[in-house]
């Protein structure tokens, strides 16, 4: 993406590994570093390595298991949490706000894939455990988010996620990305969707 823009090359920070050179970047243009942060997040996963891991059959195979019925379609994406833009991590919400079985209300589960190890201050998740029958409200504000209130004196848990490792996420689990204090965390997302019933 870099080598398609008029902007010199080598001032997009070549030589700074991926995990800090939207950071670098950043502190000298903005708009540049939130330019390839949305090129990552829109077209990395089309990557040999990434697809490689989207289309394992053992993921699949764990993820009709778990979501109890037969998966067909999903949605494969990269998410980043960087620490220059913290207004681009995504605050309480479930991965299905409207249960009406159309675009995300069609998502029956989630694998959340990090490509570091993740955990709290290093870019990881917070989650409200357990499986619910239906969403939680939600605000239909910048993005449709869950507000903290709703979520008062339910658990919440942060858990330790190897890099590579996968967390699956009922389609109703409420969570939220967590601030990351070093570098970049990237992490594969596979929204895989429920097959027809007849």
């Amino acid at each position: 993406m870099a080598r398609a823009l008029y902007l010199p090359f080598g001032k997009s920070c070549p030589e700074e590994p991926l995990a800090t050179r939207l950071d670098r970047i950043w502190q000298e243009d903005r708009s540049l570093a939130n330019l390839l942060r949305i090129a990552i997040c829109t077209d990395a996963h089309r990557g040999p390595r990434l697809r490689a891991v989207a289309d394992a059959p053992e993921l699949a195979l764990a993820a009709a298991r778990l979501a109890g019925r037969p998966l067909d379609g999903r949605v494969v994406r990269v998410r980043a949490g960087i620490r220059a833009f913290p207004e681009h991590l995504h605050d309480w919400h479930s991965d299905v706000a409207r249960d009406d079985g159309t675009r995300c209300g069609g998502v029956r589960i989630t694998a959340w894939i990090p490509l570091k190890d993740t955990g709290p201050g290093e870019g990881g998740l917070e989650l409200v455990p357990g499986r619910r029958n239906a969403p939680l409200p939600h605000r239909e504000d910048r993005a449709f988010s869950i507000a903290e209130d709703s979520l008062a004196g339910m658990p919440r848990i942060r858990p330790d996620c190897p890099a590579g490792s996968v967390l699956f996420l009922d389609r109703f689990t409420p969570h939220r990305s967590l601030p990351v204090e070093g570098s970049a965390r990237f992490a594969l997302v596979i929204w895989m969707k429920g097959a027809p019933t007849a």
